[in-house]
This record gives C-alpha cells, structure tokens and sequence, in this order.
C-alpha cells in the first residue's frame, strides 16, 4: 500500500494505492496521520489505484470521514473500481462519502 497526500484546488487529496488490506492497516494509519492534523479542508480520497479494501482499511477511512465531518467538511471518494464500491456498498460506507465517479 502506497500513500500520497498533495494538496490540489484547496483539498487534500490522498492517493491510494495497492491492497489497503490488515498487513498494511498499521503502516496506512501513519501515512494519513498528517489529514487530521488539517481542519480546514475538504479530503478527496483517491481509490483509483487502490485495489482491494479490508475492514481494517475502512475503519481508517471512516476516521478520515469522522475528522472532516467534524470539522465541517467533506470526504470525497474517487476512481472506486467495481471490487472496491461494492466493499464500501455492502459495508454501508458509501451512504457516508460523497462519491465522485468522473
């Protein structure tokens, strides 16, 4: 699992990539450890290189929806493959994010 954060047009925009499966859940959480140091913008979570997700991989998502949430913003999934939506479907996880299919 890599991870980027860059801030693009006022977001922070975190890039997923690989299999954000139980392995790589402790390593993630370090990686996006810099998000909840930022209250003052939107965070688009880019899924289109991420290729499989666990529930340990949505629980670190649903952290990054809680912070943004409290802090008056949005999160933004983007680039989910079919895989991956239905994990976030069948979790209940998708009615939270905004989801951006372009």
């Amino acid at each position: 699992m890599d991870i980027t954060i860059n801030e693009q047009k006022g977001r922070l925009v975190v890039t997923l990539s690989g299999d954000l499966d139980n392995m790589a859940s402790s390593q993630a959480e370090r990686s996006i450890a810099p998000v909840f140091e930022r209250t003052d913008c939107d965070v688009v979570l880019d899924c289109t290189d991420m290729s499989y997700i666990s529930s340990s991989g949505l629980r670190i998502l649903l952290n990054v929806y809680k912070h943004t949430r409290a802090n008056g913003h949005v999160s933004i999934l983007k680039g989910l493959d079919d895989e991956v939506r239905e994990v976030f479907e069948l979790s209940g996880f998708l009615q939270l994010f905004k989801v951006d299919d372009m």
